[in-house]
């Protein structure tokens, strides 16, 4: 591609990747969807960013904007054409600025999740993000990443304070709104504008967030009930630990099978694999954490509503969990769902889906993994290969289980995966016309060339 001379005078030769170097670890996703890579580049500084997007303007080049490659609707990474350069944000390391007494940290994109918590527990905090992976700050605020503790700490849009940006019109302009502040009230909020869109209109560059305190004490388990209870059982444990209870996470009997062959010591952490399974986490600020955790055992069990129950530490009990998408992500051929409802829909939905899907589709056995405590669920169906063949099929398919969640029972076809190429077909399916015609004009006005990220507007996808 020529040039790639002149790019690399702006980042230097350790910030520019041609196509001839190895650049496979950016250009496929841990589900497997991959793309093609014209080059990567890596600037690490503001003025870099700027020029960069300079560059790709003045040379008509699509940049799309990548932080730890962590994501699963393929928003980060090119198209297969090879015509696309991706930008990382890995080498924007500037600032990090912990206030241990505002419980506030600014980082720079680059930073990713388990070192920046490594690092702030010298001050017994943490950014309370659990995903089981380690995203960068950046990808964190493009994404709005949620996680398994959205019940307790909620998702960044809740935890975020401001927001570094470029953008990629005419001036370069850099919104900055890095004051760590949780009262401010000066009209529109253009950081907002960056969180959960993806990279569409700049690129992060820095975030300031607010911390939460790390609990003294934490205790965890499995617990195997009825399907029907599990509303119930919720209900139980938030009434008795209140804002303690961290994470309330489900597991279907079929996504445990899954850990049959190559994981049966995790398998034997769960007390009933024929059950649903239960993942609770409490999170105390004493030591009374596994104290609290039994006590509402012991009621779930005087109750009746409890068929079995495993206590561990929570690095132990979360394994299952987290061995489980390993798991699914390399399945092929399968499409997988990342749906949430108002909570008190989440049951009945769970109910038509997995009905209308047996009365079409009674060869596919429907896998379950979800984050039940905010009321969104994984659905990961393994399709029959001649399903799999039919892109009508397979639409139909789609359209059955996001039909089901949005229209019947009032959800989003995309709790906190995103939309990338991936749902760009859903958002312009659920998604109101005056929203996008939004969407599309804040668009021209950040990204007049259209340089950056994947279109909503377009019907291309990357390849799996």
């Amino acid at each position: 591609m020529t040039g790639l001379a002149e790019l690399r005078s702006i980042v230097g030769a350790a910030g520019l990747l041609p196509p001839d170097a190895d650049l496979r670890r950016y250009e496929i996703a841990p589900n497997l969807l991959t793309g093609a890579a014209a080059f990567l580049v890596r600037p690490s500084t503001v003025d870099e960013v700027r020029a960069v997007l300079a560059w790709a303007r003045e040379n008509a080049t699509r940049l799309v904007v990548q932080g730890a490659n962590s994501g699963l609707v393929g928003a980060g990474l090119p198209d297969a054409s090879g015509g696309w350069g991706v930008l990382s944000t890995e080498r924007l390391r500037e600032p990090f600025s912990v206030d241990p007494r505002a419980r506030t940290l600014t980082a720079g994109a680059g930073w990713r999740l388990d070192e920046i918590n490594e690092r702030l527990a010298e001050h017994s905090l943490q950014l309370p993000v659990e995903v089981g992976s380690s995203p960068s700050v950046g990808g964190m605020v493009a994404t709005n990443t949620a996680g398994s503790h959205v019940i307790r700490y909620g998702d960044v849009r809740r935890r975020l304070l401001g927001v570094q940006a470029v953008v990629p019109d005419d001036r370069g302009t850099v919104f900055d709104r890095l004051k760590p502040l949780r009262k401010c009230n000066e009209g529109l909020d253009v950081s907002q504008l960056f969180v959960g869109t993806g990279g569409e209109y700049g690129v992060v560059t820095a975030a300031s967030v607010e911390l939460a305190p790390l609990p003294r004490s934490r205790a965890a388990a499995w617990l195997a009930v009825e399907e029907d209870r599990m509303p119930d059982v919720l209900n139980v444990f938030e009434h008795s630990c209140a804002e303690w209870l961290s994470a309330c996470e489900v597991a279907s009997p079929s996504a445990l099978a899954l850990l049959a062959d190559r994981h049966g010591a995790l398998l034997r952490r769960v007390p009933s694999p024929q059950h649903h399974a239960m993942l609770v986490e409490v999170g105390a600020p004493d030591g009374s954490a596994e104290e609290r955790l039994l006590a509402v055992l012991a009621d779930l069990d005087e109750r009746g509503w409890l068929i079995g129950a495993q206590v561990g530490g929570p690095a132990e009990m979360w394994q299952v969990r987290h061995t489980i998408p390993e798991i699914t992500e390399r399945m092929s051929p399968v499409w997988s769902f990342d749906v949430s409802t108002p909570r008190s829909e989440i049951a009945a939905f769970r109910r038509d889906v997995l009905a209308r899907l047996a009365a079409r589709h009674p060869e596919i056995t429907p896998i379950e993994l979800g984050h039940y405590g905010d009321g969104g669920l994984h659905l990961i169906l393994p399709l029959p290969v001649q399903v799999a063949a039919d892109p009508d099929a397979v639409d139909g398919v789609r359209r059955l289980v996001y039909d089901t969640a949005v229209r019947d029972h009032g959800g989003t076809f995309s709790a906190e995966h995103g939309i990338g190429p991936k749902n760009a077909d859903m958002y312009r399916r659920y998604v109101s016309e005056d929203v996008r015609e939004l969407s599309a004009a804040l668009k021209r006005r950040f990204d007049p060339d259209g340089i950056l990220g994947w279109s909503l507007s377009s019907p291309d996808r990357v390849s799996r």
